[in-house]
């Protein structure tokens, strides 16, 4: 009988991210599939905040909420 092994998150799963603070210039990067080509998109913007879902921003003079499974940092 083996016993079962339970993984535990990697520290970066849940870790607060300390670079990001409220007010900071931050690159947002989203990839998208278009004719069979991979295309991106970055988006320059403040950044206000963030839950486990959404990144809370404000770009090109508006606040913008955007889904972190299609938005990503782009350093």
């Amino acid at each position: 009988m083996h016993a079962s092994v339970q993984h535990e998150p990697h520290p970066d799963e849940n870790a607060p991210v300390p670079y990001l603070r409220h007010g900071q210039l931050i690159s947002l990067i989203r990839w998208d599939r278009v004719a069979g080509d991979w295309k991106y998109t970055t988006l320059l913007a403040e950044y206000a905040g963030r839950d486990e879902q959404h990144w809370q921003v404000v770009a090109q003079g508006k606040e913008m909420i955007l889904d972190r499974s299609v938005w990503a940092i782009f350093n």
